[in-house]
């Protein structure tokens, strides 16, 4: 289960230079060239002209995320106000490409593939992990023809699905898994609307209400692709209505008025909403549901590096809209056989709402190790504890065990997602059956 988790999020960082690599207008040949042209600009920010500084943050941002790798850390340059202007600029170029993970993966493909064929390049084009465990070979060596040309990935999962085989989000590890079987009612209604998949199970009676009504009620599913991490789901039940079909009338849900917040917690990839209705004789068999939700998402998770543990007090690093900061690192020991260390760290977010006050439970979920001079990953197999929360930042106290040398000279890494951001995604979904209130045992 931690090494899917681990092998998720790898894949989600891939994406993101993925996304960086996507601005590139050039070939692999041409990249000395960018190199020479972001070089060119960061010497001219040190010019006494104004003008000539201002000139060279332009032309550095209009070249886009691609350049991120070649933009020197800030303590490596001299002068202040060049430290300055990279900063701004790298945190322009970040926010840009965080807002790009945003947008739906696309998916070309064509052919007589196996559906392992098929996994493995839909993978490779999106970023998005897929698990096969589930299938069998013979399942895998199943041929599809395909036809993909710049299609979402929920549209090439939709290909991907057969009387045999459905994907789903794996409770436990929250991997997108591919299993026998068909784990979606046939009668729902589904629709996909850019990075996200919507899935409206059938209305279902919970009995008769009076005379002249019954009570029913549904579950809407709402599925993100893998490489993005949804918080919590926010809604208004005033905001969803019912149309049945031949009816001019429209519903209002059962509980309307009502705010609903559903955190996601870790693994979390789909969020689910129930809604019911009071549905007037004579009774639809079918109708139209339609409404707006948001979703609170952390896009472009990146690693934040502190280079030798034992002079990264009070350094502070920032990744678009997120601020990282070592504010006390203590080693005890060693015993005879190991050593032990401890890091407390601030973390503060761009996002001085209450969306971040209310569910900072996915903050402890972060990804935070010590990479040794081999380059092993050591996680914080002490655990954690929390110090401060509020004010749109945390402050928590990692734990580092029975380490095999001093890792005074060691790295400290925090993957971090760098923008925080409410997406609002619109449904409307047509046809969704509704069963016979009147097959209802009293």
């Amino acid at each position: 289960m931690a090494e899917d988790s681990f092998l998720r999020r790898v894949v989600a960082i891939q994406f993101c230079v993925l996304v960086f690599l996507s601005y590139q207008q050039h070939s692999a040949a041409a990249e000395p060239d960018l190199r020479l042209q972001v070089r060119a600009a960061i010497k001219q920010l040190a010019s006494p002209s104004r003008a000539a500084r201002a000139k060279a943050e332009q032309v550095l941002t209009k070249l886009g995320p691609a350049i991120l790798p070649l933009l020197p850390p800030p303590d490596l340059l001299e002068s202040a106000s060049v430290r300055v202007a990279i900063r701004h600029v790298r945190i322009r170029l970040e926010h840009n490409a965080a807002e790009l993970s945003l947008r739906p993966s696309k998916v070309t493909l064509a052919g007589d593939l196996s559906i392992k064929q098929i996994v493995e390049e839909v993978q490779n084009q999106t970023g998005n992990v897929i698990s096969t465990s589930q299938l069998s070979s013979v399942q895998l060596a199943k041929r599809n023809t395909v036809n993909l040309e710049d299609d979402t990935f929920w549209s090439a999962i939709s290909d991907l699905e057969s009387e045999d085989i459905s994907a789903g989000f794996d409770k436990e590890t929250g991997l997108l898994t591919l299993q026998p079987g068909t784990s979606i009612d046939p009668a729902s209604v589904t629709a996909i609307d850019g990075s996200f998949r919507i899935i409206a199970a059938p209305f279902q009676p919970q009995g008769t209400f009076n005379d002249s009504n019954a009570l029913i009620s549904t579950q809407v599913r709402i599925l993100c692709e893998p490489r993005l991490r949804p918080l919590f789901l926010r809604y208004e039940t005033s905001d969803f209505q019912l149309s049945p079909d031949g009816d001019n009338r429209t519903l209002e849900p059962f509980n309307a008025g009502a705010n609903i917040e559903v955190p996601l917690g870790n693994g979390g990839r789909e969020a689910t909403l129930a809604l019911s209705f009071l549905l007037p004789k004579p009774h639809a068999e079918n109708a139209t549901f339609s409404g707006t939700v948001n979703l609170l998402i952390a896009a472009s998770e990146q690693p934040i590096s502190f280079r030798k543990l034992n002079r990264a007090k009070r350094v502070s690093r920032r990744r678009g809209g997120v601020t990282v900061t070592v504010n006390e690192v203590g080693f005890e020991g060693p015993t005879p056989k190991s050593h032990n260390a401890r890091v407390r760290l601030q973390i503060s977010y761009d996002l001085g709402a209450h969306a971040f006050e209310s569910h900072q439970t996915w903050v402890f979920h972060n990804r935070v190790y010590l990479v040794d001079p081999n380059g092993k990953h050591h996680g914080p197999n002490g655990g954690f504890t929390t110090l401060h929360q509020g004010d749109g930042s945390v402050v928590i106290e990692y734990s580092f065990k029975d380490l095999p040398t001093d890792p005074a000279n060691w790295d400290f890494v925090y993957v971090a997602p760098t923008l925080l951001t409410n997406v609002e995604i619109p449904i409307t979904l047509r046809g969704i059956p509704i069963v016979n209130p009147n097959s209802v045992k009293e």
